[in-house]
């Protein structure tokens, strides 16, 4: 005997149709990874504290925590034009600043991997830096051009 399917009309869907379900909400959350608090703070590159078994001879585990390789650093800032910091990096963040560029264009890359501390308000204050000199290179360009305008004027 073949099991039955309670309501098996209401699964048929026409072509063009669409099942909504009651608990289907519009927006749905993103499945997020959890972050420790220490890792919040500083800029590590996506690594965090990992769990795991320290294996001997006999073959037998004991639970062990794999931390992260983490440094206390100043790290140069062209947009800034001076060393910033301290912050909390890890060796493989140090990599991905070299890879990127610079620490400015690390933060512009990834701002997606620092919603919250250090590295929010360094990128920031470079967002700001780079907005104040935009506005000095316009007003020196038009103050320029106007200079220019007034001695064809005055030929």
């Amino acid at each position: 005997m073949t099991p039955t399917i309670p309501h098996a009309t209401s699964l048929l869907l026409l072509p063009g149709q669409q099942h909504h379900y009651p608990h289907q909400h519009q927006y749905q959350q993103q499945q997020v990874r959890y972050r420790s608090n220490r890792s919040r703070r500083g800029l590590y590159d996506g690594k965090d504290i990992r769990s795991g078994n320290n294996v001997s001879f006999s073959m037998k585990s004991t639970k062990r925590k794999f931390k992260p390789n983490v440094f206390v650093k100043r790290v140069y800032s062209e947009a800034l034009d001076d060393m910033v910091g301290p912050f909390h990096l890890t060796a493989s963040t140090l990599r991905s600043i070299d890879k990127a560029g610079g620490l400015d264009n690390y933060l512009l890359q990834n701002a997606d991997l620092y919603p919250e501390g250090e590295g929010r308000d360094f990128r920031k204050k470079i967002l700001k830096r780079m907005k104040n000199r935009e506005r000095l290179l316009e007003k020196q360009q038009h103050s320029r051009q106007e200079g220019q305008e007034e001695s064809a004027s005055g030929n």
